[in-house]
This record gives structure tokens, sequence and C-alpha cells, in this order.
């Protein structure tokens, strides 16, 4: 794999002091106070010996913070005889925590107790000043604890937490972070790649029968990656967390036992970070996602559970209906005519699956209840092929961007929140399956979709994007031609419209039933450029209007003023 330079973070970070001091009460020094959001740990001893505290000791504990509130989670064993709870405080003031062990007569762990006084966070992390995610009150959208809403611009690097360096993940982070993204999807298993061991040799679980377990340095590493994300403001989402212990691991698929103690102690390693998670990558429901879903949501109810299902809308609706998902996770996909988990021939992308699924499956799980938010969290992905116009794996013609033009068909379908991709950052640069060949990781770092997508947010973090509603029946002149479909999407109040032309001369829109006459403006989500339309467009009948070029365009309008 290509090495290429890295940014570092500092000397704190070095020392594994981010996110709350690690390396100083490991050291017996004392650890600096922590602020609002940040990671919180203590250590502790155990007092007995065991053949395999991963699989035998559970750890419970309880805080108590300002007004009586209360937050429960799980402790977990970190390597010989130490175990470790942590926390993220989202008050002020002073927290009182107290274990229970699984082993009442470990006095290293049960009925342990302490104090944490909490300052308020001053600083411009986004994470930290505004706190975990959650569902917003109309449950349409994500949004920050305190109610702000939560932009979801993601992309998939499927495989680093198995082959990413230190160096080359954060390089990778301070790329995505100046292109204004807000997640980061990784895998909790191989990644698709079929590896076990991550860059520096460590395998993610030992032993075998009653000895397995996992393998504490192996899970630091995964930490220290999405502790460097959080660092820098946004979140990490890991998916495929049922399928860890057999992909990584070797234990039988669908041992139930293990995926639910895996995705327990996965939930008490994380506890103080900022992440979300899926059961599932790329899958349809079975009694595993069920398990590991459940699992998480007992562990940790503070995080966001949210299924990466398979390029079809049936396991989208079913995970959708579960308890345990807090959002309507979808992934529209990139026009897959095939099923290659069930050895189903191969077939090239369809263009026309891609574009409906886009549009279709998001106004579907949006109109289904119990209403939850709605994500498309993969779309098509840039790659070589799509930009060669590989026709034996992009059924021609595939227009080049739909990578970008899938996040506004979504964004006005209901969907909002989209994650891209492109290949060469999934996988790592690593050569899999179709990925042989392709793009190397700087490159696909650099691919001008990331651009684009940058672009997508930017557009979006301008509008309060969390009052569209899709209104696709405004549209008066709709094409028959799929891939030019036309989007539009309208606040409840109409004082705001947003509409997305994939490669159309002109869109028809019915502005009858805007209350005031409108502004509008083009937006050109290639170049980042405005164009305006002069004039105000008043609130009757069909208002025709013109894109000014040919290519994609996006339609703004919005009341106008005087």
């Amino acid at each position: 794999m290509k090495e290429f330079k890295s940014f570092f973070l500092g000397l704190a970070f070095a020392l594994g002091q981010v996110g709350g001091g690690a390396a100083a009460q490991d050291s017996g020094l004392e650890p600096p106070r922590p602020h609002t959001w940040q990671r919180w740990e203590h250590a502790l001893t155990c007092a007995h010996s065991y053949e395999n505290p991963y699989s035998t000791v559970t750890l419970r504990v309880t805080y108590t913070g300002p007004g009586g509130r209360t937050l429960r989670a799980y402790g977990f064993w970190d390597g010989g005889d130490l175990f470790r709870i942590r926390c993220a405080f989202p008050t002020p003031g002073t927290w009182r925590w107290e274990t229970e062990c699984s082993d009442t007569t470990n006095t290293g762990l049960h009925r342990q107790r302490g104090t944490v006084d909490v300052s308020t966070y001053r600083g411009d992390n986004l994470l930290y000043r505004h706190g975990f995610l959650k569902v917003s009150d109309n449950r349409r959208y994500l949004a920050y604890g305190d109610g702000t809403p939560f932009l979801w611009i993601g992309d998939t690097a499927w495989a680093a937490f198995i082959h990413a360096s230190q160096a080359e993940w954060e390089t990778y982070v301070q790329d995505r972070k100046a292109k204004k993204y807000s997640v980061i999807q990784v895998h909790a298993g191989a990644g698709f790649t079929g590896n076990n061991q991550d860059r520096a040799g460590q395998p993610a679980f030992l032993g075998e029968g009653e000895q397995f377990r996992w393998n504490p340095e192996f899970w630091r590493g995964v930490e220290r990656k999405i502790q460097s994300v959080n660092e820098q403001g946004f979140l990490v989402m890991i998916c495929a967390v049922g399928d860890a212990p057999a992909q990584l691991g070797g234990v039988k698929r669908g041992d139930l036992d293990e995926v639910r103690r895996f995705a327990r102690n996965l939930a008490a390693r994380l506890m103080g970070d900022f992440v979300a998670y899926s059961p599932v990558a790329d899958d349809v429901w079975s009694p595993m996602a069920d398990a590991c879903g459940t699992a998480l949501k007992e562990a940790d109810v503070q995080h966001l559970v949210i299924a990466h299902p398979r390029f079809l809308l049936e396991p989208a609706k079913t995970f959708h209906d579960k308890d345990y998902t807090d959002a309507g996770g979808l992934q529209s996909g990139a026009g897959w005519l095939y099923d290659p988990y069930r050895g189903e021939p191969g077939k090239p992308f369809s263009a026309v699956t891609a574009v409906r699924a886009a549009i279709e499956w998001p106004l579907a799980l949006y109109h289904r209840e119990p209403r939850k938010p709605v994500l498309n969290l993969e779309g098509p992905y840039d790659s070589v092929g799509l930009q060669t116009a590989d026709a034996a794996k992009y059924g021609q013609p595939y227009p080049k961007r739909l990578p970008r033009s899938v996040g506004y068909l979504g964004f006005l379908s209901g969907a909002l929140g989209y994650t891209g991709g492109c290949g060469g950052v999934w996988n790592w640069g690593t050569p899999v399956n179709e990925a042989t060949g392709g793009w190397d990781l700087e490159t696909a770092i650099n691919a001008p979709s990331s651009t684009e997508m940058m672009y997508l947010s930017e557009y979006l973090a301008r509008l309060d994007w969390w009052r569209l509603e899709p209104a696709h029946e405004l549209i008066r002149n709709q094409t028959d031609d799929v891939t030019r479909r036309m989007v539009l999407a309208k606040s409840a109040a109409r004082d705001l419209a947003v509409a997305y032309l994939p490669n159309n001369e002109a869109i028809e829109i019915d502005v009858s039933g805007f209350p005031s006459a409108l502004a509008a403006r083009w937006f050109d989500p290639v170049n980042a450029r405005y164009t305006s339309i002069a004039g105000r467009i008043e609130n009757k009948g069909t208002h025709r209007f013109v894109a000014p070029a040919k290519g994609d365009w996006v339609l703004l309008l919005q009341r106008k003023d005087g």
C-alpha cells in the first residue's frame, strides 16, 4: 500500500490523554478534570484470578449526577487483572459512581465507589458543545443532545480498523474534516477483505472455546482511531458488530452468546466516545442481528443503533420496525440486479435501479410507522470503473454524477442523511474482489467526488434542511426517464423549497400553494456556484424554471421579503 504524509496529533494524544487521561490514571497521576461530553475513565484492579475474565466476569456501573439523573453502563476487561469503566457526562457538576460485579466476593470490582467533578466545555468541538446524538422531537432527523440538528454526511472506510495505520488514518480524518463530512462508517469485522489482524499484526480475538476472548491491544488501536475522529468533531458509525466474533475470531457464525458478549463489551469500551452502531453491514435480518441489536441497546441507551442493511428494501423495512433501531437505515446501492451473497450470476449495475431506489426507498421508510429518521447509508460509489465507463460493471448509460446525485435525490425524498463512498477508500487501498486494480488510497481520498460531497454538506448547512418534507407532486413536468427524474421538498410553512434536476432543461412547479411570492436561485453541485434568478416569483399557478446550462442543478426557492 502506498504510504503518504500524515498529520500527527499532539503529544497529549501520543500519551493516550485525548478523551479523558487514561495514561495519567494508569501511571497513578491525578487525571485532569473532565468537561461535559468528554470521555472519562477509571481503572479497577481485579482481586481474583480467572481463567477467562472476558467471558466469566460481568461488571456493571451506575452513575448518579445533579438532579438525581442516572446513567447505567458496563465495565470491561482490558487485559491481565485490569478492568475499566467509562462514561461521558451530559451535565456539569458532581457525579457519583458505584460498581456491581457478578462475583460479589471480588473486592477490587464489587461495590467500588467514587465521584467525578465535571466542568462545562468551552471549546469549539461540536460534539462536546452539543452532546451525543439523539432522535429529534418530531422523529424526522437526528440531532445532538441539546436538540441542535445534526447533518449526517458520511463516508465509508470499511476496512480501516484492520488495514489503516494510525498515521494514514489521521491524514484521512483531516481530509474528511476539511471537506465537511460528519460521519465515518467502519466495519467492526474484516471489512470485506478477509484479514483478521491489524497493521501491527495484532489479532482481534485470542483463544478458542472457553478461552475465547478479545485481544485488548487490538481494540485499543480501534479506540485510538475513534478518538482521533471525535477530537476533530465528527462521529464514527461501527457496522457489522454482530459479525466480528465470527469474522475476526473464528467462532461459529450465529453463536449468539459470543455476539451478545462482544456487543456488551464493545459498548462498555466505547461508552464515552461519539459512536453509533449497526449490528449488520450489507446483510438481511437474522437472529444474530436481533441478539446483537438488543444487546447493544441494553448495554448503552445513550448511543444510537441504526442498521446498515443489504441493498434491498425489504431488510430496510424489517430493521426499521425493530425496537432496538433508532432510525430507518437503508442502502440504495449502485443498482444491483443480482445478490452476490446468494451466489447469483453477476450482472452490470443498473443506473435506473440505483436512481429508483434512491428516491422510492426513502419515501417508503419516510411514510412507514413507527416514524423514525431515515438515512441513506450507502449510495453508488465513485470508482475507476465508473469514471472509465466500464460496461462490464456499469450498464451503459450510467451517469458519472450518480455518487453526488443520489445525495440530493435522497435528501429531497425524506432521507435526511447520506453516506457516499469511493473505491480505494472503503477497502483502504487493498486489492479485494472487484476493488482489485482500483485506485490507490491517496488517489481515492482525493477523488473529485469527495469535494462534491463537501459542496452538498455546505449547501445544506446554509438551509434549514431539517424542515424539508418530500413534495414531488408539485413537479408538473416529471419525466418518464428514471435517470432524469426530478425531486422536490418543501417546508411545512412553504417558506422554503429545494428541487434537484439531474439533467433537465427545466422544471415546472406548482407554486400556487405557497403563501407569498418567492425568490429563486440555482446552485451548481459540481462547482459550488450560485446563479440568481431576477425578479420575484408570484405564488400563482405553475412556474417554469429554466436551468442555466446542461448538467445537474439544484433550485432553491425562499419566501421573498419585501
